[in-house]
């Protein structure tokens, strides 16, 4: 099963007859069998998850909202299948018959772009469990010591942050409007200000090929225990300091704010074992974290405020920005977590201007 952010998703089964199979098979030169459906399993930001089941076999269908461009999924493929060598479990992305990785959905048939994945069987992963913390460290650290340079600068959401009349706009339409989450917007302006003097550029040097999204809620654990990294939608130039920072919040910080600093310690020893090469230095080390989480916040705050978007997307929004508003941490939690991760090597870091 796939877990998706908003939490479990019901199952939706679309049977056997249904024309969207048919076009599936004939695109991806899937074999034919009697027996076959597509049950929704988790859905995120950027598409809906389906299991598709034809006869035995299982597949993993993405049904994107947003096409992306081509360079960008050629890039992730090439990627996946590189750190795949190096021992990073993943789901491969199956091609079309014509070689494509991304497909329109013919009209009629609904709208969007679909993606074919191979199926993993798998649980969500426990963050808290006894060994997670070493295997998350390895698995960052696999990807990162044998990550590729990266081709090109880095991506605007991850080292830029909205400004504050942005921000000042969308929480007096919010309040305005009476949303729900406008007062919670409203109250956090000055954290986000604050926050905001973290974010600085990223030096091209230092960047490298990462995942960009490895949170626990792209992971599964499968039947001999591995770590399985789904969603590599994200994949581009990153700073692998700013990356550890941004995993080490994600699965190591309660939703009380506390830090459990035992298991940040051993992600940290487990990711350095496996030839990671970043290194927390200043509090700067967590701009890509701030600013992909302010960027995202912006970005759902203006679709629940957007008049034309459908009710199930500004519902999803909405969840979104709650879950944001939970997430967001203060300058001492950040100096807290600095602090535990300690001044371990004397490398140049890509939080340091």
């Amino acid at each position: 099963m796939l877990w998706a952010s908003a939490g479990w998703i019901v199952p939706l089964v679309i049977q056997a007859d249904s024309e969207l199979i048919g076009y599936v098979r004939a695109t991806f030169g899937l074999d034919a069998h009697p027996t076959a459906a597509l049950t929704a399993v988790g859905r995120g930001a950027a598409g809906q998850i389906w299991r598709l089941d034809l006869g035995p076999r299982r597949y993993a269908l993405k049904e994107l909202f947003r096409r992306p461009a081509d360079e960008d999924v050629w890039r992730e493929t090439e990627f996946t299948a590189h750190v795949a060598g190096a021992g990073v479990v993943l789901p491969a992305s199956l091609p079309a018959v014509d070689g494509r990785f991304v497909v329109e959905i013919p009209d009629g048939l609904g709208d969007g772009w679909l993606r074919l994945y191979e199926w993993v069987d798998g649980v969500p992963v426990d963050p808290t469990a006894d060994d997670v913390a070493e295997k998350l460290g390895d698995l960052l650290g696999r990807l990162h010591a044998n990550a590729r340079p990266a081709p090109d600068d880095a991506d605007p959401w991850y080292d830029t942050t909205p400004d504050a009349a942005t921000w000042s706009a969308l929480a007096d339409e919010a309040v305005e409007r009476d949303v729900e989450w406008g007062p919670g917007l409203a109250d956090r302006i000055a954290l986000i200000a604050e926050l905001s003097w973290l974010v600085t550029p990223t030096p091209p040097d230092r960047m490298i090929m990462c995942h960009r999204d490895l949170h626990p809620g792209n992971v599964l654990v499968d039947a001999a225990g591995r770590l399985v990294l789904l969603d590599w939608d994200d994949v581009g130039p990153a700073c692998p300091d700013r990356e550890l920072a941004i995993v080490l919040m994600r699965w190591h910080l309660g939703e009380d704010g506390r830090v459990d600093a035992a298991a940040l310690r051993r992600a940290l020893t487990a990711y350095e074992a496996a030839g990671g090469p970043g290194r927390l230095r200043d509090l700067r080390s967590f701009g890509m974290s701030v600013a992909s989480d302010l960027n995202y916040l912006r970005r759902q705050a203006a679709a629940a405020l957007d008049p034309d978007t459908l009710p199930e997307h500004r519902d999803f929004a909405a969840t979104e920005i709650q879950d944001s508003f939970a997430m967001m941490s203060s300058i001492e939690v950040l100096e807290g977590v600095l602090a535990l991760a300690g001044d371990r090597s004397q490398e140049v870091s890509c939080g340091s201007s």
